[in-house]
C-alpha cells in the first residue's frame, strides 16, 4: 500500500496524463487513503507482535528488539511532531491561498494539492505520536 501510495503521489502531484488518463487530486486522495491504511496496518502488526511477545505467546524477535533500540519513545514523538508540523505548513499554505482570494472561490485542483498532503501528514504525525506512546506502554514490564 505504501509503494502504491507513493506512485499515486508521484503521478498525481504534477497532474500527469498517461495513455490518455489524467491523474488529478482524486488520485491523490486515494493515494492518501492507501498510505494511511498501510501505515495503520504496519503499526497494528507491530503492536500485535509486541503484545504477543510480552504475553509469552510468541518467542522474542531479535529484529524487533533491534528496531526498538533505535525507535525510542522520544524519537517517535519527535518524528510525529515534525510530521504534524509539515502537514500544518501545507494546510497554512492552502488557507493563505484562500485568504489571497478574499476567502472566495478557489481552484480546487490547485488547493487540494496542498490540503490532501497536509491532512495526510497531520493524520500520520498524530497517529505516530499515539503509536509511540502505546509502544512504550506495551514495552513496560508488569510488576
Amino acid at each position: 500500500m505504501g509503494l502504491l501510495s507513493m506512485i499515486g503521489y508521484a503521478i498525481a502531484m504534477p497532474r500527469l496524463t498517461i495513455s490518455g488518463i489524467t491523474f488529478d487530486v482524486h488520485t491523490l486522495l486515494f493515494a492518501s487513503l492507501a498510505l494511511i491504511c498501510g501505515v495503520q496496518a504496519i503499526v497494528f502488526a507491530l503492536m500485535t507482535k509486541v503484545f504477543a511477545i510480552a504475553e509469552g505467546l510468541l518467542p522474542s524477535d531479535e529484529r524487533l528488539t533491534r528496531l526498538f533500540r533505535v525507535a525510542t519513545l522520544e524519537r517517535g514523538l519527535l518524528l510525529g511532531f515534525v510530521t504534524i508540523a509539515l502537514g500544518l505548513i501545507f494546510l497554512v499554505v492552502a488557507v493563505n491561498q484562500w485568504r489571497q482570494r478574499d476567502f472566495g472561490d478557489l481552484d480546487y485542483a490547485q488547493t487540494m494539492r496542498w490540503v490532501i498532503p497536509g491532512m495526510t501528514l497531520t493524520v500520520l504525525g498524530f497517529q505516530g505520536i499515539l503509536s509511540s506512546f502505546f509502544f512504550s506502554i506495551l514495552g513496560m514490564h508488569r510488576r
